[in-house]
């Protein structure tokens, strides 16, 4: 099995989808509630979901309860980018030069991971 898709419930879907498609390199699928990664093949549910009073409240959760994470060429030239889109650094590290890491929050709060990596996390 592979993973298809995780769903996040957020306060302005469209608004969301807007944001991470501008600044993230995702694209809207041809069923417009999901983003995906441009393999095209997992991506992101994004809905608000009507059925509790509000979506989660991703500011007030740890970051490593949470993230989406990005591979990144230049893990801080895209931190310079994306704050100046209105995201927010929590962590930087580039100290070791076999992986570099970034944790910011979008607008929303949601955590994005950017991680370049000298190997694969996984196994090939």
């Amino acid at each position: 099995m592979k993973i298809e898709h995780i769903a996040i419930d957020v306060p302005d879907a469209e608004a969301f989808k807007e944001w991470w498609c501008k600044n993230l390199g995702m694209r809207v699928s041809s069923n417009p509630g999901f983003i995906m990664d441009d393999s095209g093949e997992s991506g992101l549910e994004i809905y608000r979901t009507g059925e509790t009073p509000a979506a989660p409240d991703y500011k007030a959760m740890n970051s490593m309860t949470l993230h989406v994470a990005f591979v990144s060429d230049d893990v801080e030239a895209d931190v310079k980018r994306l704050v100046a889109a209105g995201a927010t650094l929590e962590q930087l590290k580039v100290e070791n030069p076999a992986f570099h890491m970034a944790i910011l929050r979008d607008p929303w709060g949601v955590a994005i991971q950017l991680c370049r990596r000298q190997n694969s996390i996984f196994i090939k």
